[in-house]
């Protein structure tokens, strides 16, 4: 478990060092690191999450999301994702990441949803963005993610 944690802050170190973010430049309210993606040609700014107690959490009990904004998980490989909308109180698109590009949409999310909303297949990269957003954008299946 602890060489995990050792290659997962490793990981995330060479990951804000190849994007050019300093570990702690930007910092959500939550203490998130913030990273600039970009879906397709569309900006967002995302907050960063990897540890399973943040993950577990995500935008669960924020009031809103602004729009440009969002947060991107870290997962700790490539795999099926299962998220729910624990404690949310507003909608949300979740876009499915592998390999730099968008493998799968979820679009408009109700806070009510009851159950799981599973990856269409294995990604290491989740994006939460304010609900409607991939519309609004034209964000698809196929498109480039970059950071």
């Amino acid at each position: 478990m602890k060489s995990r944690r050792v290659t997962t802050a490793l990981a995330l170190a060479l990951f804000c060092l190849w994007s050019g973010m300093a570990p702690g430049e930007d910092l959500s309210a939550d203490g998130n690191p913030f990273l600039q993606v970009t879906v397709g040609r569309t900006p967002v700014k995302a907050e960063t999450v990897q540890s399973p107690g943040k993950i577990y959490l995500g935008l669960g009990y924020r009031q809103s999301l602004p729009e440009g904004r969002g947060m991107l998980f870290l997962m700790p490989g490539v795999g099926p994702q299962n998220f729910c909308m624990r404690g949310m109180k507003f909608p949300i698109d979740i876009i499915w990441i592998v390999g730099g590009k968008v493998v799968g949409l979820a679009k408009n999310v109700s806070p009510q949803f009851p159950g799981a909303v599973c990856s269409p297949e294995p990604v290491n990269f989740v994006l939460e963005v304010p609900g409607g957003f991939c519309d609004r954008n034209g964000i698809k299946v196929g498109d480039p993610v970059k950071w």
